[in-house]
C-alpha cells in the first residue's frame, strides 16, 4: 500500500491542506505543537476513523471551524494495482453526531457508510487498525525502547505489539478465577456432605423399613376387622330396606283411600248439582210460550222498515242538495257586494291621480339630477380614496423613517462594541493551542497518576502477600508429621480389617458347627437308646447316654469359643472405627495442608508478579513525566488547565457574540440605503397629493348637494307612490266589471235550481213519524225473537243432561267400592312406624362400628405413608450424597484439567514467544546485513527481548557499539518488526513506513546514518517518512514537507524547495 494524497479540511489544525506523497524518504519538519503528528492521525482517521486516531470526536474538528463547518479528509492510495479513494466527513453536532465515509476503487464508488467502508479497507489492507499501526507506525522515541528500556518493560511492549499479552493476561487470570471457583465449590460440596450424614441415612433406613413391616402387619388386621363390620352393616341395611318398602307401600295405599275420599265427595256434589239444573231447565217452557205472540210478528215489521229506508235515503239527499244551492247562492251575494264596492273606491282614485301629476313631474326632474350627480361620484370617490391611501403610506414611511434612524443608531452602537470584542478574541487560537498541549499533558497526567496507584495498590498487595506467605510456610512445616502419621492409621487400618474378616470367617465357622452339633443331637434324641446312630446306623443301646454327653459337652465348648470370637470381633470393629475416624481426620488435615502448600505457591506467584508489576508501573510512569516534559512543560496543573479552559469558554461566547455582531452590523450599509429611499419616497408623495387635489377642484362634485338632492325627491317620493299605485288599481276596473257580470249571471243559475229541488220536495210522500214508530216496534219484535231462541236450544240440552248424571252416578258406585277395598288392605299390612325406628338405630350403630375400623384403617395408613415418606426421604438424602460424592470427583478432576491448562498455556506462550523471537531474528539479521554492509548479520534476542549481536565470534549487547551502530540495530530490529507483522497478516504489497521523533537528540553524524541506514530499505518500503522538530535535517531528505503555523493558528503544509 502507498500513499497518493492526503486532503484535510478543517481537521485539528489544519483548515484546507493538500498533501502530495512521493515515493523515497520524506520529511515532516516543523516546531512542536504545529501539527506534524496530526498528518499520521489524518491518515488513521481516512482509512479507520475514530478508532484508527484513538481520539475522542471533540478534537478532531478544527477549533476555528465554524458552527456549519465539517470536518473532512481524503486520502488516495495505491493497493493491490488498483487506485483507492476514501473520504470521510465529521461533525459534531449538539444532539448527535455527523460520520459519513465513502470509498472508491478506480474513481467509482465501491462502499458508502462508517461500517461498509471499514469493512472494505480492512479486507483492502489487509490488517485492522491496531495491526496496521503498529507495522507502518514507529512513534516517538520507540526505537530507543527496543534498545534501552528495562528487560520487562521490552518483553511487555513486544508482546502487546505481536498481540500475545491477552494470553497472558486474559487466559491465565480467567482460568484462575475458574479454578478458585470450583474449589470453592468442591469445599461447599465436602460441607454439604457432612450434612447429608450418609452412613447415618443407611441406619435409620434400616430401622424405618422394620418399622413398616410391623405397621403393615397390623394393617391387615384392621382390614379384616373392617371386612366383618361392613357385611353386618351390609345386613342391617337389607332389613332396613325391607321395612321402608313395607311402609311405600303403607303409604301409597294412604294417599290412594284419600284420593278415593275425595274423588266420592267431587261426584255426590255433581250428581245433586245437576239434578238441580235439570228442575231449572224444565221451568222455562212457560216463558217460551209466553214470548212466542210477540216474537212471530218480528218477520213483517222487518219488511216494512225495509221498504220505507228506500224512501228515506232520497229525502235525505233532497234536503242536503237544497241547503248546498242556499250556501252557495248567500256566497255569491257577499261577491257581488265587495265588487261593487271595489268599484266605487275606484272613482276616488281617478281624482287622486289628476291631483299628485305635477307633483309627479318635480320629482322626476330631482331624479335626474341625482343621476347625474352620482356619475361623477365614482372618479370622486376614487380620487380621494387614493388621497386617503397615500395619508396612510405617508404616516407608515414617517414610522419607518423613525424606526429606520433607531435602528442604524443601535447597528453603529453594536459596531463599536464588535471592534472592542475583536480586539480581545484576538488571543482565542494561541490559547487553544496551548489547550490541545494541556489536554495531551493532562492525559500523560493521568497515565501518570494511574501508573503510581497500581505501583501503590501492587506495593500494598505485595506487603500483606508476604505476610500470608510467612504464615503458611510455618503451616507447611506440620506436614511431615502428619504424612507419617497417615502412613501409620493406614498400617493400622489395614490390618484391623484382616482381624474383623478373619473373626467373622472363624464365627461362620463355629455357628456352622454348632448347627450340626445340635441336629446330630436332635436325631439322636429321635432315634432314643433302642435306635440307631444316624452316622454309622449301629445300634446306640449304653452309648446312647454317652454320646449325648459329648455332644453336649462339644456344643458348650463351642458356644464359648463363639462368644469370645464375637467379643474379639466387637473389639477390632470398635477400634477399626476409631482408626478409621482418625484417619478421616488426618487425610482432612493433609487436604488442608495441601491447599495452604497451593495457595503457598498461588501466594509466591503472586508476590512475583506483583514485584514485576511494582517495576512495570513505575518505569510508565517515568515514561509519562518525560512525555510531560517534551511537550515543554516541567508539569501539569490541573488549576492553571482549569483557568486556561474558563478563560477559552469565556472567549468562545465572546468570540459567538462577536460573530453575531457582525451578523448584525453587516446591516448598516442595507438600513442606510433604506433611508434615503424612504426620503424619496416621501418627496413623491407631496408631488402626487397636489396633483390629486387639483382633479377634485376641477370634478365639480359636491357631497353636500347629492345629499339635498336625494333630501328632496326623498319628500316627494311618498307621493310618486299614491300616484303609481292609484294607476296599478285604476287598470283593474275592466277586470272587476267583466268579475261582477259573471256572478250575478251564477247567481240567478242557482236560484232557478232550488226551486227544482223544492218542488221534489213536495211530491215525494215520506211520513217521517211512522218510519220511527214502526223501527221501534221492529226492536222490541227482534228482542222476543232472539230469546226465544236462546231458550229453545236450553231445553234442548235437557236430554244430554240426564244421561250425563246417570253416568255419574254409576262412577260414583264404583268409587266407593275401591275405597272400601282399600282399607282392607290397609288393615292387612299391619304396618308399625316404630319398626323404621328401630332399624334405622341398629344401622347407626354398625356404621359407628365401620367408621371406627375405617378409622384405625386411615390412622395405620397415614403411618405406613409416613414411614414410607420417611423412607422415600431418607433415600434421596442418600441419594443426594451419592450425586454430591460424584460431583466432588468430578470437581477434582476439572481443576486437575484446568490447571494442566493453565500450564500447557503458559509453556505454549513461551513456545509462541521463542517462535516469533527466532523470527524477529531472522529478519532483523538480514535487515541488519543490508544496512552495515554485510559487517553485522546476526541478531539475537533473549528470554528477556535483549538485543545481542553477533560480532568477531561472540554475541554482545547493543549497549556495546556505538551510538551510530545501535541506531542501525534500532532500525533493523523496529523494520525486521513490520517486516514479520506484515507477513503474519499476509501483506505482500510494498507499503510504508512513519518514523515519529527518531532523532532525538543525535548529533549530525547520527543522523546522517540513521537516514543512511533508512536508504537501504527503500526497496521493501519505496516510501518513509520521518516526522522531526529539527530544521537542519530537512536538506537530507528526498522531499521535505515544512509545517508551519499561520497568523492565524492554522497550520499549512508547503515542499521545502
Amino acid at each position: 500500500m502507498l500513499l497518493n494524497k492526503l486532503v484535510m479540511r478543517n481537521f485539528k489544525r489544519f483548515r484546507d491542506q493538500e498533501i502530495i506523497f512521493q515515493d523515497g524518504i520524506t520529511g515532516i519538519v516543523g516546531n512542536n505543537g504545529t501539527g506534524k503528528s496530526s498528518i499520521v492521525s489524518a491518515i488513521l482517521f481516512a482509512l479507520y476513523g475514530l478508532q484508527g486516531t484513538g481520539i475522542d470526536g471533540d478534537y478532531i474538528v478544527s477549533s476555528f471551524a465554524g458552527p456549519q463547518d465539517v470536518c473532512e479528509v481524503r486520502l488516495d492510495f495505491l493497493a493491490g494495482g488498483n487506485e483507492y479513494a476514501v473520504v470521510r466527513k465529521f461533525k459534531r453536532r449538539p444532539s448527535s453526531t455527523l460520520h459519513e465515509a465513502n470509498l472508491y476503487l478506480n474513481q467509482k464508488l465501491l462502499a458508502s457508510s462508517v461500517q461498509k467502508v471499514g469493512q472494505e479497507v480492512q479486507r483492502i489492507v489487509g490488517m485492522g487498525p491496531g495491526d496496521f499501526r503498529n507495522t507502518i507506525y514507529a512513534g516517538q522515541k520507540e526505537l530507543l525502547t527496543l534498545i534501552e528500556s528495562r528487560a520487562g518493560s521490552r518483553k511487555d511492549w513486544f508482546m502487546q505489539v505481536l498481540g500475545i499479552d491477552y494470553l497472558k493476561k486474559d487466559s491465565m487470570e480467567a482460568l484462575k478465577e475458574v479454578i478458585d471457583a470450583r474449589e470453592g465449590s468442591q469445599r461447599e460440596i465436602s460441607g454439604r456432605l457432612q450434612e447429608l450424614d450418609a452412613v447415618g441415612a443407611r441406619d435409620r433406613i434400616q430401622t424405618l423399613r422394620t418399622e413398616l413391616a410391623g405397621a403393615e402387619e397390623e394393617a391387615g388386621k384392621i382390614a379384616a376387622a373392617e371386612r366383618s363390620a361392613g357385611e353386618m352393616l351390609e345386613r342391617a341395611r337389607e332389613e332396613r330396606d325391607r321395612v321402608l318398602l313395607v311402609r311405600d307401600r303403607y303409604l301409597r295405599l294412604a294417599k290412594e283411600e284419600e284420593v278415593l275420599i275425595a274423588e266420592v265427595g267431587r261426584l255426590s256434589t255433581e250428581c245433586r248439582e245437576g239434578e238441580v239444573e235439570i228442575a231449572e231447565r224444565m221451568r222455562l217452557q212457560d216463558d217460551l210460550e209466553a214470548l212466542s205472540l210477540t216474537a212471530g210478528s218480528y218477520e213483517a215489521l222487518k219488511a216494512e222498515v225495509a221498504a220505507m229506508a228506500g224512501e228515506k235515503v232520497r229525502a235525505d239527499h233532497l234536503a242536503l242538495a237544497a241547503a248546498a244551492a242556499r250556501g252557495q247562492i248567500q256566497e255569491y251575494n257577499e261577491r257581488r257586494a265587495k265588487i261593487e264596492a271595489d268599484l266605487a273606491a275606484l272613482a276616488e282614485d281617478e281624482a287622486a291621480v289628476a291631483a299628485l301629476t305635477r307633483k309627479v313631474g318635480e320629482w322626476q326632474a330631482l331624479r335626474d339630477r341625482t343621476v347625474a350627480m352620482k356619475g361623477l361620484q365614482p372618479e370622486y370617490d376614487a380620487l380621494r380614496e387614493e388621497l386617503a391611501r397615500m395619508d396612510e403610506r405617508f404616516v407608515q414611511t414617517e414610522r419607518r423613517v423613525r424606526e429606520n434612524r433607531v435602528d442604524i443608531e443601535g447597528v453603529e452602537e453594536k459596531a463599536r462594541h464588535l471592534a472592542a470584542l475583536e480586539a480581545e478574541v484576538g488571543e482565542y487560537d494561541a490559547l487553544r493551542a496551548r489547550d490541545e498541549v494541556l489536554l495531551s499533558a493532562a492525559g500523560y497526567a493521568r497515565e501518570e497518576e494511574r501508573c503510581l496507584r497500581e505501583v501503590r495498590a501492587a506495593s500494598d498487595e505485595m506487603d500483606l502477600l508476604e505476610s500470608e506467605i510467612a504464615g503458611l510456610a510455618r503451616q507447611l512445616a506440620e506436614m511431615g508429621a502428619v504424612e507419617e502419621e497417615i502412613e501409620a492409621a493406614g498400617s493400622r487400618k489395614d490390618y484391623l480389617t484382616s482381624r474383623i474378616s478373619a473373626c467373622a470367617t472363624r464365627q461362620q465357622a463355629v455357628r456352622e458347627e454348632i448347627r450340626r452339633l445340635a441336629e446330630h443331637q436332635a436325631e439322636i434324641l429321635k432315634a432314643g437308646p433302642d435306635g440307631s446312630c444316624p452316622m454309622c446306623h449301629q445300634g446306640l443301646g449304653e452309648h446312647y447316654e454317652g454320646l449325648l454327653g459329648d455332644l453336649a459337652a462339644a456344643a458348650a465348648s463351642m458356644q464359648e469359643t463363639l462368644a469370645r470370637l464375637e467379643q474379639e470381633h466387637a473389639r477390632a470393629t470398635v477400634e477399626h472405627q476409631e482408626v478409621v475416624a482418625g484417619l478421616q481426620d488426618l487425610l482432612q488435615q493433609r487436604t488442608a495442608l495441601q491447599r495452604t502448600k497451593e495457595q503457598h505457591a498461588l501466594y509466591s506467584s503472586r508476590y512475583r508478579q506483583s514485584a514485576d508489576a511494582v517495576r512495570r508501573w513505575q518505569a510508565e510512569a517515568g515514561e509519562h513525566r518525560a512525555a510531560i516534559q517534551a511537550l515543554g512543560l516541567e508539569g501539569y496543573d490541573p488549576a492553571a488547565h482549569d483557568a486556561l479552559r474558563e478563560r477559552i469558554r469565556d472567549l468562545a461566547e465572546k468570540r459567538t457574540k462577536a460573530d453575531t455582531l457582525r451578523g448584525e452590523c453587516s446591516r448598516l450599509p442595507a438600513l442606510r440605503k433604506e433611508r434615503q429611499r424612504l426620503i424619496a419616497e416621501v418627496e413623491g408623495y407631496l408631488t402626487r397629493k397636489e396633483e390629486i387635489e387639483g382633479k377634485l377642484t376641477r370634478l365639480g362634485f359636491d357631497p353636500l348637494v347629492l345629499k339635498r338632492l336625494e333630501t328632496e325627491a326623498q319628500a316627494l317620493e311618498a307621493s310618486y307612490r299614491a300616484y303609481t299605485e292609484a294607476q296599478a288599481r285604476l287598470s283593474r276596473r275592466p277586470a272587476l266589471e267583466e268579475e261582477q257580470k259573471s256572478v250575478l249571471e251564477r247567481m240567478e243559475e242557482l236560484e232557478g235550481r232550488l226551486q227544482a229541488i223544492e218542488g221534489e220536495q213536495r211530491d215525494l210522500s215520506f211520513d217521517p213519524d211512522r218510519f220511527a214508530r214502526l223501527t221501534e216496534e221492529c226492536g222490541r219484535a227482534e228482542e222476543a225473537h232472539q230469546k226465544t231462541l236462546e231458550l229453545r236450544v236450553r231445553l234442548e240440552e235437557v236430554p244430554r243432561m240426564r244421561k250425563a248424571l246417570e253416568a255419574k252416578q254409576e262412577l260414583l258406585a264404583g268409587r266407593e267400592a275401591e275405597l272400601l277395598s282399600t282399607k282392607a288392605a290397609i288393615a292387612d299390612l299391619g304396618f308399625d312406624e316404630r319398626q323404621i325406628a328401630a332399624a334405622e338405630e341398629t344401622l347407626a350403630g354398625l356404621e359407628r362400628d365401620l367408621a371406627a375400623a375405617r378409622e384405625q384403617g386411615y390412622a395405620i395408613a397415614a403411618r405406613i405413608s409416613s414411614l414410607k415418606a420417611d423412607i422415600g426421604e431418607e433415600t434421596a438424602r442418600l441419594s443426594r450424597a451419592d450425586d454430591l460424592t460424584r460431583q466432588q470427583e468430578s470437581l477434582h478432576e476439572e481443576i486437575g484439567r484446568l490447571k494442566l491448562t493453565r500450564s500447557l498455556i503458559r509453556d505454549y506462550t513461551d513456545y509462541l514467544l521463542q517462535v516469533v523471537r527466532d523470527r524477529i531474528e531472522e529478519e532483523a539479521g538480514r535487515v541488519l546485513a543490508e544496512i552495515t554492509d554485510g559487517r553485522y548479520g546476526t541478531v539475537m534476542l533473549d528470554d528477556d527481548f535483549t538485543v545481542l549481536v553477533h560480532d568477531m565470534g561472540d554475541d554482545y549487547p547493543a549497549d556495546r557499539f556505538s551510538g551510530g551502530e545501535q541506531d542501525d540495530i534500532a532500525i533493523a530490529l523496529r523494520i525486521a518488526l513490520s517486516r514479520f507483522l506484515a507477513g503474519v497478516n499476509e501483506v505482500h504489497d510494498s507499503t510504508f513506513l512513519i518514523f515519529d521523533e527518531i532523532f532525538g537528540s543525535q548529533d549530525e553524524e547520527r543522523r546522517s546514518n540513521l537516514l543512511r541506514a533508512l536508504r537501504t530499505q527503500e526497496a521493501h518500503f519505496p516510501q518513509i517518512l520521518l516526522i522531526s522538530h529539527i530544521t537542519e535535517v530537512q536538506d537530507e531528505f528526498s522531499t521535505t514537507l515544512v509545517v508551519e503555523m499561520g497568523a492565524d493558528h492554522a497550520s499549512t503544509v508547503r515542499e521545502f524547495e
